[in-house]
């Protein structure tokens, strides 16, 4: 993953956006001060704190960060919105909205393993958001564990019955699960 967080730094270096170009910078930055900070920190992590709280990071820098990186996924560019899903899921790991998005950037960044890690936190965070479950079992089957993806699949199938709004996710699932010759 270092050299996808190398290669958002060149893209970054690229960006004309120069509010983007610095968010950029600065996550990555972060991130690579965070083994550092998990050391110091590790006793008020222990008692569920986050980065955030220790480093009295302001809730609106994680907000922004977030709405960049989402902004930067809508146009496609998962690469530089890495970094910044990351520092996002790094700092607050509490919202799984944040674990679900470095997700999603991994995961189109064609990294299913390193994604999965973080849809599976974001399905732990909120065990009923079908969407964690979808793209974990999609995760899961690319990397060849077909028994857990289909778990994750049906599990998807029953979060979203009944629910007209998660109905296309339901049917995504359930193609799924035909596909790999499930009843």
């Amino acid at each position: 993953m270092n050299s996808l967080l190398a290669d958002a730094a060149m893209a970054a270096n690229h960006c004309p956006d120069s509010g983007i170009r610095e968010r950029v910078r600065f996550a990555i930055q972060a991130l690579e001060h965070l083994p550092r900070h998990i050391d110091t920190w590790q006793a008020s992590l222990a008692r569920n704190r986050t980065l955030a709280d220790c480093l009295k990071i302001e809730p609106d820098h994680l907000t922004q960060s977030k709405l960049h990186a989402c902004t930067l996924c809508d146009r496609g560019d998962f690469l530089l919105a890495l970094p910044l899903a990351l520092y996002c899921a790094s700092f607050a790991h509490d919202d799984p909205d944040h674990s679900f998005l470095a997700g999603a950037c991994l995961q189109r960044l064609g990294q299913p393993a390193a994604a999965a890690h973080f849809y599976r936190i974001a399905l732990q965070l909120n065990e009923a958001d079908a969407a964690s479950a979808y793209r974990l079992g999609e995760c899961l089957e690319a990397t060849g564990s077909r028994d857990e993806a289909i778990h994750l699949y049906q599990w998807t199938v029953e979060l979203a019955r009944g629910s007209f709004e998660l109905r296309r996710l339901q049917d995504l699932a359930c193609k799924r699960l035909a596909r790999l010759k499930v009843t």
